[in-house]
């Protein structure tokens, strides 16, 4: 059997059944690491090509340990080849899922600057009539300087913050860097605030 003659590549596991089947033996690829791996396919590659610039070169593909080595060789390229892919992949997955989690976090603080601008528009007017029917005019302009500001001042935090974030997110998906002049200023070490 030769490997050129084959439709479509085969699979280091399909490899490991012909030198089962040939030459009696089989790698343990679920329990073989990445480093073996390439140590035991270097070790064949050496061998390989010392018989390839030998005078035994021309008897080599009649030689079954030859054909074995080739075969071995082949099955660990294979398994080498589907390791870094699904490295990749994993690799590439979590990044996705960093940076999923990243936007979720800018969604959040939307739904807070949302309920934020429902509370100082819709809840806020329709409270301070209440406290006026209820408890009295000074009361509810009280009511309504104390909570207006506190409301304006979240709303403001949130927004600030909800821009920061966005940008940061922005960072990591390589839309943008992120602003500095969103960023909160630091003092010099030593500066009282």
């Amino acid at each position: 059997m030769k490997l050129s003659t084959m439709i479509r590549r085969p699979t280091a596991k399909q490899l490991n059944k012909v030198t089962e089947s040939r030459f009696g033996f089989k790698i343990d690829y679920d329990a073989l690491t990445l480093p073996k791996a390439h140590a035991m396919r270097d070790k064949i590659y050496e061998t390989v090509n010392s018989i390839r610039n030998s005078s035994a070169v021309h008897t080599a593909e009649k030689n079954p340990q030859y054909l074995e080595m080739l075969i071995v060789y082949e099955g660990l390229s294979r398994f080498i080849d589907a390791s870094n892919k699904r490295n990749l992949t994993e690799g590439e997955l979590g990044q996705a899922q960093a940076i999923l989690a990243a936007k979720d976090m800018v969604d959040t603080v939307q739904d807070l600057i949302e309920k934020v601008g429902k509370m100082q528009n819709e809840q806020l007017p329709a409270l301070i009539d209440s406290i006026r029917d209820q408890i009295g005019s000074q009361q509810a302009d009280t009511f309504k300087g104390t909570v207006g500001t506190s409301l304006a001042t979240l709303a403001s935090a949130l927004g600030q913050t909800r821009e920061s974030l966005d940008n940061s997110t922005r960072g990591l998906t390589g839309e943008g860097t992120p602003d500095m002049a969103t960023q909160p200023e630091m003092g010099a070490p030593g500066e009282d605030d």
